[in-house]
């Protein structure tokens, strides 16, 4: 039996004990307010289950670990960078190779951020402490940047589009500095992001945790500025701008 008492404001204590689950109040503490010499006036039954926390995956990190995972994510990146397709757009082939690294070193960083909440939410079979907002604003952030990075690295309308604005008067020709790396960072992080955000709706379901109207205004106000931003530019210009809807699109995953 385990009891404990702390005098409150005004003369009053509680009372509070918790008494084994098989052989006391079938698993469940007692919890009872009172005011010195009177009756009690607050008598509630608690679940065991909100006394003794669950066991959960423990994701500190010691200086071995830290070490390790820095060693690991640092020689991935040195790999990647030198095998995969480099920027031919760097005027030498140490940038290009030592912007490749970093570029590599960082999208295994980044990605890498997203599995220890996605694990975590999968072995207590729920996501209370997680964000809901948080969630549905990261997906949204992430659609918009694969869309602008996968259209700025593939779309050649787009590049040649980006060349012919913002080259320089003496001649200088404006490259797009979107790279191999931030592709695949773009599309690991909206399947990742999605993911998590489906936990919430798998584990605790999204009528018990539901985003917050705030989120619903943003999203809502996004896409009506967005559509107005098409609408707009092909009524002045007779087409639409898509370079400018590109931007438009970074802005939102920077805001």
């Amino acid at each position: 039996m385990l009891n404990s008492s702390k005098q409150m404001s005004g003369g009053d204590d509680v009372v509070f004990s918790a008494a084994a689950a098989s052989e006391h109040n079938n698993g469940h503490a007692t919890c009872t307010s009172r005011h010195s010499g009177s009756k009690p006036i607050l008598h509630e039954a608690l679940s065991m289950d909100d006394i003794i926390q669950d066991k959960t995956t423990n994701f500190t990190a010691s200086s071995s670990n830290v070490f390790k995972w820095t060693t690991f994510l640092l020689l991935g990146g040195i790999i990647l960078g030198t095998m995969l397709p480099q920027n031919p757009a760097l005027p030498s082939a140490t940038w290009r190779l030592l912007s490749s690294i970093i570029g590599y070193t960082y999208f295994l960083s980044w990605s890498a951020s997203f599995y220890p909440q996605i694990v975590m939410n999968h072995e207590r079979k729920t996501t209370r402490g997680l964000s809901v907002d948080f969630c549905v604003l990261n997906v949204l952030g992430y659609c918009c940047y694969t869309v602008y990075t996968t259209t700025f690295f593939w779309n050649q309308r787009i590049i040649d589009e980006y060349k012919l604005r913002f080259s320089s008067d003496e001649g200088g020709s404006a490259e797009v500095t979107v790279q191999g790396n931030d592709v695949a960072f773009a599309l690991h992080a909206v399947v990742m992001a999605t993911v998590t955000l489906s936990q919430i709706g798998i584990y605790d379901t999204f009528n018990a945790r539901p985003p917050s109207k705030r989120v619903l205004v943003i999203i809502l106000a996004t896409i009506a500025f967005c559509i107005g931003y098409v609408c707009f530019t092909w009524v002045v210009k007779g087409s639409v701008d898509f370079l400018g809807f590109l931007y438009v699109l970074g802005t939102i995953k920077v805001g």
